[in-house]
């Protein structure tokens, strides 16, 4: 009986041992351990002067509700540390902005912090369904990205120049949700000898995209955010649906999806750690 007794504590501890450490990964570690994925592009069409160009990526920071000026900053500062020449940003930068609007003291807070983001050769970004939630908040998006020195680039496209006339031409679509991506438009004047990279917020967009896209970066899913060993993630969003996490190619195109660096509705994370991803250009040739 005794014997019987020791057993079920035993078991009874054990249990609420393993529960507190998940709680604990799930709401104070997962969230916070920003991993970085260092990976090459090898692709004929990358032109010779932008061999070893690094491009940093990262997206939905959704700022002002879990993530705030400490948590930004470390991140801030290992993106630095990664000594990026091109930064990509895939949209959503405040949470929910029409529910909690963003007072000029955040706002100017997030300012300073991208401010301080380093990159020689440019940044640049699109929207996210949260930064379109309202006119409002459209252009308050609009506004904190460009005082913080990023391009916004809207269903259009633009070269990137690296040491004379070579350059690399980066297409910013507008998200699939609460925007209006205009691919025709934001393809417009594309050569099929052109290396082209397309930044969407949303990842299922890439089925409608034309062969001459060569890589897609886009963002929303968050991984799934709560992931469950063999099931995956137990909820997805719209338009992150098809293609939730990781790489995949797409009719001839690479897609590659970011868990993103933020949270939202919950500050809680199981299997898809925050990441943000450095790409080293190479020529392939």
């Amino acid at each position: 009986m005794k014997r019987k007794l020791v057993r079920r504590l035993s078991i009874a501890l054990i249990s609420l041992t393993l529960l507190t450490v998940l709680i604990f990964e799930m709401t104070v570690w997962a969230p916070r351990r920003l991993s970085v994925d260092i990976a090459t592009l090898s692709d004929p069409l990358v032109p010779a002067s932008f061999e070893n160009v690094r491009i940093l990526f990262f997206s939905d920071i959704h700022y002002n509700k879990f993530m705030d000026r400490d948590r930004f900053f470390s991140i801030v500062n290992r993106i630095n540390q990664l000594d990026p020449d091109i930064v990509l940003f895939g949209g959503d930068l405040f949470d929910h902005p029409s529910v909690e609007y963003p007072s000029t003291e955040i706002q100017n807070e997030l300012i300073s912090l991208l401010s301080a983001i380093r990159a020689p050769l440019g940044k640049y970004a699109v929207f996210g369904n949260h930064d379109l939630e309202s006119p409002r908040t459209r252009q308050m998006t609009a506004n904190v990205l460009s005082a913080g020195g990023f391009e916004l680039l809207v269903n259009q496209n633009i070269p990137i120049y690296n040491k004379g006339e070579e350059y690399i031409r980066l297409i910013g679509l507008d998200s699939q949700l609460l925007g209006s991506p205009d691919v025709e438009a934001a393809y417009q004047g594309i050569s099929e000898n052109e290396f082209v990279i397309t930044l969407s917020h949303t990842p299922d967009i890439t089925d409608a995209l034309p062969a001459s896209t060569r890589w897609v970066l886009a963002g929303h899913s968050h991984g799934g955010q709560i992931r469950l060993p063999i099931i995956n993630e137990i909820y997805t969003v719209p338009f992150a649906r098809k293609y939730v996490s990781g790489q995949h190619t797409v009719n001839g195109i690479r897609l590659n999806i970011t868990n993103g660096i933020g949270t939202t509705r919950w500050d809680i994370r199981l299997l898809a750690d925050p990441q943000v991803h450095l790409y080293t250009l190479m020529s392939g040739r």
